[in-house]
């Protein structure tokens, strides 16, 4: 049986439709979003290809890639920090917000550190100054620090990394500026310490606040954890850090960030291989830039230079602040006081008080 013939005229109609069909199908796509994910990655402009360098390169490589052994990672911590000790902390105090002129509640809880520390230089570092702070003191030994600063579309990945530079290049104390000051910072070591006769202040090289010490599953149950969006029973804040200049841990955090960002970069599908590309919920990134990394880094460090696997209930239950290596760790009232949990206790006896702004958790993918 002949198939009926299709006229010319009919056949130019038919390839007509077809074509307007294929340009609307195409329409369609680039009206759902920027159109640079529908076009093909020919047709993207080319990715600048940063080498991975750590922050500085005297450091040593990490452990697992070296294959120094635990003695030699032990000699090598305690060195570094018998080095640090001959240093004093800075007196600088860092804090950072969009620009120059804050918000009234945020210009009072400024003053606080300003006022309560006459003997420290104050610097409040704005979206500017922060990025040319980074470029200056990072573009020489690692550009890919300030590629992904520059180009975080979350910008809480920024403002985390940007915490750790700060304390590692410059130390001194970095403090979020939703905080109070209720003790001059030049009292907390002392205060903290005590009379305890083993602990000697310039054996000290970084401050950590404990934010969580809930051990207890009775009072605290998994379901606890899981509920209020913490990792581990044991966790350090990140909202006030207070260190000497080159601090390992500060090395390795930074460190740490860089190549966990290179590696989802890496496995991303279907989206531009780049920075500007990644979208984190907010438990990737309290354990990329936040407090979930800064508690494993710290624990990681402290198990190397004592050369021993510290437990848990070593760094729970600190009524006085305990030394641990080289870090000085504060119990969770001198950092975090007030909250209801932990055993916090009241905000007279803290040294600081933060009030949790968390504006960075809007709009995040589930």
């Amino acid at each position: 049986m002949l198939c009926p013939r299709v006229s010319a005229p009919r056949r130019q109609s038919l390839l007509l439709i077809l074509n307007l069909l294929v340009l609307i199908v195409f329409i369609y796509h680039l009206s759902q979003g920027t159109g640079r994910d529908f076009l093909p990655i020919s047709l993207l402009p080319p990715v600048q290809n940063f080498a991975a360098k750590s922050p500085l390169q005297e450091f040593y490589e990490e452990p697992e890639k070296s294959g120094v052994i635990s003695k030699e990672i032990q000699s090598h911590l305690l060195s570094q920090a018998e080095k640090l000790s001959s240093i004093e902390f800075p007196k600088h105090i860092y804090q950072t917000w969009k620009t120059a002129y804050l918000p009234q509640v945020a210009y009072d809880r400024q003053k606080s550190w300003v006022l309560n520390n006459p003997s420290h230089k104050y610097t409040l570092l704005t979206d500017i100054t922060a990025l040319q702070y980074v470029t200056e003191y990072f573009n020489t030994t690692d550009p890919y620090i300030v590629h992904l600063y520059k180009n975080f579309p979350q910008r809480i990945l920024a403002a985390d990394l940007l915490r750790y530079l700060i304390a590692y290049k410059s130390g001194g104390l970095y403090v979020d500026i939703d905080t109070i000051c209720y003790t001059p910072v030049d009292h907390w070591m002392p205060r903290s310490i005590g009379n305890q006769p083993n602990i000697k202040l310039e054996g000290i090289n970084l401050v950590v606040g404990l934010e969580l010490d809930v051990l207890d599953t009775t009072i605290y149950p998994d379901e606890w954890i899981a509920k209020n969006k913490f990792s581990e029973r044991i966790q350090f804040l990140q909202w006030s850090i207070y260190a000497k200049p080159g601090h390992e841990v500060l090395r390795r955090m930074i460190s740490s960030i860089q190549e966990t960002v290179r590696e989802d970069i890496s496995n991303m599908v279907w989206r531009r291989k780049d920075v500007s590309s990644l979208q984190y919920n907010e438990l990737k990134i309290l354990d990329t830039t936040g407090p979930f990394r800064w508690t494993k880094i710290i624990m990681e460090y402290i198990n190397q230079i004592e050369g021993r696997e510290v437990g848990l209930l070593e760094y729970s239950g600190i009524k006085k602040a305990k030394k641990i290596g080289d870090v000085l760790f504060l119990p969770v009232n001198k950092w975090s006081p007030g909250v209801t949990h932990s055993n916090a206790g009241s905000v007279e006896t803290s040294f600081l008080v933060h009030y949790y702004g968390g504006s960075w958790k809007g709009n995040l993918p589930s």
